[in-house]
């Protein structure tokens, strides 16, 4: 063809035209060769990574050891998580019983949803009960994290009032919660894990409700309010060290750093009647143990968490399922079920666990430990994708799993510095206590935060807390990306500021 080509366009007995042709002729006949030698070299290491994909390993021991679950030490009835599951309950029934029928209901039902994970299906396992007790109104006014509950409450008495009067039920059930010896989540891991049922604005309705008494002139009242005040911390002290996912770690440390902060605007106010001993002071804000900030139990149930996900994901690939709204008919539903059994031959469930155990071995013991997160450089994705990145020859196996632990790599440090940021806040406010008991008059501050580093400092980088004379507070540096607005400082106690007669 290309010679009658030349002929016709050159001339039939051109020397170019011929020339021309055998030029193109050779050049045509090396590109077959090479593509054929290129597509022959693709075929054959594709089908030695096939044969290199045919096993999985087995369970690492620390793959094993992470997957199992210390026993429930809790009956039903002395359970936080269970009262937080079923908060909400329907009003006149027992939080924990509609707690444990919901976590029994997602137990039975779970496997299920996760071979067919539809919307329905999903929506239906956490679906609730619609006589559900809600929250009537809201507290927006007050912010227990980013301002001073203490300051703001007394101008909302009368809102205070009706929402306490329409959310008594609520209160109540909060209250409950201090009765309860711990917390251990009973639901089987999965990311469908039951959350807890309860609604901020309950909480902040008593805290609310805590301060105005407190602040009452009635030293009975007030003493009252305080002890509520120190099961509070108890409570949430037991989340904080019980067995759950990050997110009621969460959740505790975050309560308890709304409490800690009341406990710092109360230690600072000098028209404060009622006085704090040691006694109260080691009961609300004991000088912090980093051991009971280690969140390293969180972690290992969301390894538990993540395995559950990689299981479900190695079953959906052995029976090639489509998710909505893929084409599961003609051409593109027949490429989709190809794509998911070749994805899913490159994907070695126990490998993908033994790489996420790995990980969540060093994550654990960094978070024990602020010398070792912070004197060992970041880990990157190169463990798992065999030391040099994405190119390696160590790809070859179990790519997609290695992939999967690449992503995931990183995700979970900046929860152990939050933390520590809690345990740093606890130390600031067990700082104002001695302050005020040690009667520091504000230009002998500077002298002592020196002189008391153990107080003075932040636990896991023990860099100094900030003394502002001109605001007269004391501030952590924090060392988590913390949200805007986030109030890590502390007003300091000053007597001359007391004034006879002035105003609660």
């Amino acid at each position: 063809m290309l010679e009658r080509f030349g002929r016709r366009c050159l001339g039939r007995d051109s020397p170019v035209c011929s020339d021309v042709v055998r030029l193109l002729y050779r050049i045509l006949r090396w590109l077959g060769i090479a593509v054929g030698t290129l597509l022959a070299v693709i075929l054959l290491l594709f089908a030695a990574a096939w044969l290199i994909n045919l096993h999985d390993d087995p369970l690492t021991p620390q793959a094993q050891a992470l997957l199992q679950i210390a026993p429930n030490p809790y009956k039903p009835e002395d359970n936080i998580y269970l009262a937080m599951v079923g908060f909400d309950a329907p009003s006149g029934q027992s939080v924990i019983a509609d707690g444990q029928a919901r976590v029994d209901y997602y137990d039975q039902h779970l496997d299920a949803v996760l071979r067919d994970p539809s919307a329905d299906a999903i929506a239906d396992l956490a679906v609730k009960d619609p006589r559900r007790l809600r929250f009537k109104g809201d507290c927006n006014f007050l912010h227990p994290l980013d301002s001073s509950v203490w300051s703001e409450v007394p101008q909302h008495r009368d809102e205070l009032q009706k929402l306490m009067a329409d959310n008594r039920e609520l209160y109540q059930r909060y209250l409950g919660l201090h009765s309860l010896r711990g917390y251990f989540e009973t639901a089987r891991p999965s990311y469908l894990t039951p959350l807890p049922g309860w609604t901020s604005d309950t909480r902040k309705l008593f805290l609310a409700d805590l301060v105005l008494r407190i602040r009452s002139e009635v030293p009975a009242q007030s003493r009252t309010a305080l002890a509520e005040l120190k099961s509070d911390v108890q409570t949430w002290r037991a989340v904080l060290r019980g067995q759950g996912a990050l997110i009621s770690k969460m959740i505790a440390i975050a309560n308890l750093q709304g409490d800690y902060l009341v406990v710092a605007d109360m230690i600072a106010d000098p028209r404060l009647s009622l006085s704090l001993n040691d006694q109260d002071a080691d009961t609300l804000v004991p000088p912090p143990d980093l051991k009971d900030w280690d969140i390293g139990n969180a972690l290992a149930g969301e390894f538990r968490v993540s395995s559950s996900v990689l299981r479900q994901t190695d079953e959906l690939a052995s029976v090639n399922w489509i998710s909505e709204g893929q084409a599961r008919t003609g051409v593109r539903g027949w490429l989709n079920r190809l794509s998911n059994r070749i994805g899913g031959h490159f994907y070695k469930l126990n490998a993908t666990e033994n790489l996420f155990a790995a990980r969540t071995v060093r994550q654990i013991q960094a978070a024990a430990d602020p010398v070792r997160f912070f004197g060992t450089p970041n880990e990157s994705v190169t463990p798992s994708l065999g030391g040099r990145g994405l190119w390696n020859w160590r790809l070859i196996y179990n790519p997609v799993g290695k992939i999967l632990d690449a992503i995931a790599d990183g995700a979970y440090d900046d929860y152990a510095l939050r933390a520590w940021d809690g345990a740093a806040l606890q130390r600031l406010v067990r700082l104002g206590y001695e302050l005020r008991r040690q009667r520091i008059q504000p230009a002998g501050i500077p002298a002592f935060l020196q002189q008391h580093p153990e107080v003075a400092t932040h636990p896991a980088d023990h860099r100094p807390f900030v003394w502002d004379a001109q605001r007269a507070e004391i501030r952590v540096q924090t060392v988590a990306k913390q949200r805007a607005g986030r109030r890590f400082f502390i007003p300091v106690w000053q007597p001359a500021l007391a004034a006879p007669g002035a105003p609660r």
